[in-house]
């Protein structure tokens, strides 16, 4: 599959990243885009494969003290970026580095840096939405776009159900800021990831998921609050998220009602497995 440059850039960064930090790869789990084309490919989609990024959470119950994350990652030629867990390539694509609120080692409600001495403040970004990820995680072999870059490198990756509540949870947040009179804009592409998820991975194999996270009193929290957005943003065909994945589709006319089927699948099995 040929793969649109700037996706096959941010797989090629993504590996830079991760054998900078290749002492830390038991405690990184690769979340985001990178994370959902990995479980559904094209998704049986126009809409190729496409971010211009990287998304890594650290789960800093396990992180070792050395190398320091933010000294290993300029020795490979990342910069920081504008905002905290924010590292820039030579070629300008980021990787970012988030921590979930439990770990962040601070309680301030307006902090934005994690604390994870010895590593410096600025090294992650404090982000909820991720708790799921740290229980609900495979191993998979990630490898380059480019056909003349041989690396592959095994990692966690976030699991189907983790990334959906994940992407529900940022989306939400998105349209509360919007409500507020906020300026952030809500991407459409982040809902077209949510719809890739409920079409690729069977609802059953979803449901499985959340049933682990549901496990963990922290990622159950947040599950269930991701659950609670898909509900309230995603069963109409008229509700933001359906509406915003339709968009993201180029205006596919069956991408609502399917999102929405979906939806109300997962929302029921997932209530006969409580």
């Amino acid at each position: 599959m040929l793969y649109p440059a700037e996706y096959s850039a941010a797989r090629t960064v993504l590996l830079d990243a991760l054998e900078a930090l290749s002492s830390h790869l038991p405690s990184i789990v690769l979340v985001g885009a990178q994370g959902v084309y990995l479980h559904t490919g094209s998704a049986e989609l126009a809409q190729p494969p496409m971010t211009t990024d990287a998304d890594l959470a650290l789960d800093t119950s396990a992180l070792a003290d050395e190398p320091e994350i933010t000294s290993a990652l300029k020795s490979a030629g990342f910069t920081p970026g504008r905002n905290p867990g924010s590292w820039l390539s030579r070629t300008g694509i980021a990787v970012d580095l988030m921590v979930v609120p439990a770990q962040s080692g601070t309680t301030k409600k307006d902090a934005r840096a994690a604390r994870i001495s010895p590593h410096a403040r600025d090294t992650a970004r404090i982000t909820p939405g991720l708790e799921p990820a740290l229980v609900d995680h495979c191993l998979q072999v990630i490898t380059a776009l480019e056909p003349t870059d041989p690396r592959q490198i095994e990692l966690k990756v976030a699991g189907p159900a983790a990334l959906l509540i994940a992407k529900s949870i940022k989306i939400a947040e998105r349209i509360a800021d919007a409500e507020a009179g906020k300026s952030e804009r809500l991407k459409e592409k982040d809902a077209l990831d949510m719809f890739r998820l409920l079409q690729a991975i069977e609802t059953e194999d979803l449901a499985r998921g959340i049933q682990k996270h549901f496990a963990d009193p922290q990622a159950a929290e947040v599950s269930r609050r991701g659950l609670a957005a898909m509900r309230h943003h995603g069963t109409t065909t008229r509700s933001p998220m359906p509406e915003l994945a339709t968009r993201a589709a180029s205006g596919d006319s069956t991408v609502a009602l399917s999102f929405v089927t979906l939806t109300l699948d997962l929302l029921d099995a997932v209530s006969e497995l409580k």
